[in-house]
């Protein structure tokens, strides 16, 4: 063997700053995770490596699976079969237990946090709930973290609660005087969509760290009230037409992302509004303006730019394209209003809306099989941070 054999650099030797540029290529954390595998010398680089990109978010599809990315690729994860959950924040997995306590589960770590009962506005009577962080960060790993949960009972009742996540002193709950369709954090409030109008909290924290809502305000309109129903035409076919509604917060604005939702107008009048007959037709997407004295502050989007949002009822945010392998100028979506048919086919109207061409592609191009087991609730966006 001659002396150069010998003494051939190992992969361990690669300097650190060429390891860094290449996590910087790889939007997928299941990537980042086989990188850090090879030795312990690129799992400590890839560990303290500074600013990495957001990961491309995975899709939680309620058997225990997460969709890493657009391949297909499946990972599993543990998640309590008696739990249903209700979204996501960083790498913390929100659950409801069935004696309707929620709690926070990292499936990374293992690590299980309970939030406050008082967390839960509606203890017994609640069907759907979605957790806002308080901060700029998704980071709920600290004790004196602040959050908000918008609960919406059986009677389509909805209510927010205000609390941190340790258990004392009490979360407090507002009752809403309409139904919330969404919630978001942007710029130090609190903010709440109901059908015609958006919501505005100030949140103030008396000496003994008890949080309350010291105003509500009525501060903008709906973007355009078209009823709760209306029949549109789309080519050559007709459709009965509802839209969902999603707040997102994004490089200092605040949207609002419409999907309008229809089925054929020629199917039996029963069967319309039937959520297995329901496709996504289209989105818009509007900025609101709070600058302005006017109610009627929404402007409309034709553009996201380099930007691609993830939306649901559970848990949306937007991303730079370019650095999580997302498609820029895009809206992802899930089908996350259809809670009979997900185990039939988990991946039903989920896609992804192309702004500039207006035309939807699925979000994955093979067919996922997944169990029709385990945790319940519907798919949902779930956005790690996590390196390794």
């Amino acid at each position: 063997m001659t002396a150069a054999a010998r003494h051939c650099p190992s992969w361990a030797d690669l300097q650190p700053e060429l390891l860094g540029l290449v996590l910087r290529r790889l939007p997928s954390l299941a990537d980042r995770v086989r990188l850090g595998a090879v030795c312990r010398g690129w799992r400590r680089i890839a560990r303290q490596e500074p600013g990495l990109p957001p990961p491309l978010p995975w899709l939680t599809l309620l058997d225990g699976t997460f969709l890493g990315d657009q391949s297909g690729e499946i990972h599993r994860m543990h998640v309590p079969e008696d739990a249903s959950l209700h979204g996501s924040v960083g790498d913390w997995l929100f659950l409801k237990r069935p004696d309707g306590k929620l709690e926070l589960m990292n499936p990374f770590s293992k690590c299980v946090v309970q939030l406050p009962v008082e967390a839960n506005g509606r203890l017994r009577d609640s069907i759907f709930h979605k957790l806002v962080p308080l901060s700029t960060l998704d980071d709920l790993s600290l004790e004196d973290s602040v959050f908000a949960v918008l609960t919406v009972t059986r009677g389509f009742q909805s209510v927010i609660s205000i609390g941190r996540r340790h258990s004392a002193p009490a979360a407090r709950t507002t009752i809403m005087p309409e139904y919330i369709y969404d919630a978001a954090f942007f710029e130090g409030k609190l903010y709440a969509l109901a059908l015609e109008k958006l919501f505005a909290f100030e949140i103030v924290a008396s000496d003994d760290g008890r949080l309350s809502v010291s105003s509500m305000k009525h501060v903008a309109n709906a973007v355009e009230y078209l009823g709760t129903t209306m029949q549109l035409t789309i080519g050559d076919k007709t459709y009965n037409c509802i839209y969902r509604s999603y707040l997102v917060a994004t490089s200092g604005k605040l949207l609002q992302v419409r999907r309008l939702i229809g089925a054929l107008s020629t199917l039996p009048k029963d069967e319309r509004f039937e959520a297995k007959n329901c496709v996504t037709l289209s989105f818009e997407v509007y900025e609101v303006d709070l600058t302005t004295n006017s109610k009627h502050k929404w402007k409309r989007l034709n553009t996201l730019r380099n930007q691609a949002l993830f939306v649901g009822t559970r848990s949306s945010k937007a991303l730079p394209a370019c650095e999580c392998g997302a498609q820029e100028n895009c809206i992802y979506f899930v089908c996350d209003y259809d809670h009979e048919h997900w185990t039939t086919d988990p991946l039903r109207d989920c896609g992804v809306f192309n702004m500039r061409n207006k035309m939807i592609t699925p979000l994955l191009l093979d067919t996922t099989v997944v169990r029709p087991q385990g945790c319940k609730g519907l798919p949902a966006w779930f956005f790690p941070t996590k390196t390794m």
